[in-house]
């Protein structure tokens, strides 16, 4: 994965366990927000499989951005992989850093949200992705506050941040 500092300029590169051990090392990563033409969010509830945070509500994608892409292509990539969508082309409208442990781990990420529309097929893959539903942003951060530990950190701060955004830039 990449390694970047707090404006992602890139220091190298170091494998995904030396990323997440500890108190981490930040690297680059994305979360994608796709919309249906109602308007409403396509999240997904990460696989029993994961190491982190499975079985949490999630985004309608997240990844890291590997050697050799940027974060357009590294969102074509998991959107292809985990819900077999390749013709969304969502743009990026908003960064964030966090850290946040999780047991022997933790997430320390430079975070690009990424906007699309999409109202075509999905199929899930098992590996990746439990279950998905759509959810409109108000019934969204409604269920977050009621429900908060069903959520992974960085969708509740996409969601947040994402919120504060004037529509128009949105």
């Amino acid at each position: 994965m990449i390694l970047v500092d707090e404006k992602d300029n890139a220091l190298g590169y170091d494998t995904r366990e030396n990323c997440h051990l500890g108190e981490g090392r930040m690297h680059r990563a994305f979360v994608v927000f796709l919309f249906n033409s109602k308007k409403e969010l396509l999240v997904q509830k990460r696989s029993s499989l994961k190491l982190l945070w499975s079985n949490y509500w999630d985004v309608s994608v997240t990844s890291h951005v590997l050697r050799d892409e940027d974060y357009l292509s590294a969102s074509a990539r998991a959107l292809k992989n985990e819900l077999a969508i390749t013709s969304a082309h969502p743009r990026r409208v908003l960064d964030f850093t966090y850290v946040v442990p999780f047991g022997k781990y933790s997430e320390n990420e430079y975070c690009v949200l990424l906007v699309g529309d999409y109202d075509g097929s999905v199929n899930p893959n098992p590996d990746e992705v439990a279950a998905i539903r759509y959810n409109s942003l108000e019934d969204l951060r409604r269920d977050m506050r009621t429900k908060p530990d069903d959520y992974t950190p960085w969708f509740k701060i996409a969601v947040h941040r994402f919120s504060l955004m004037p529509t128009s830039a949105r």
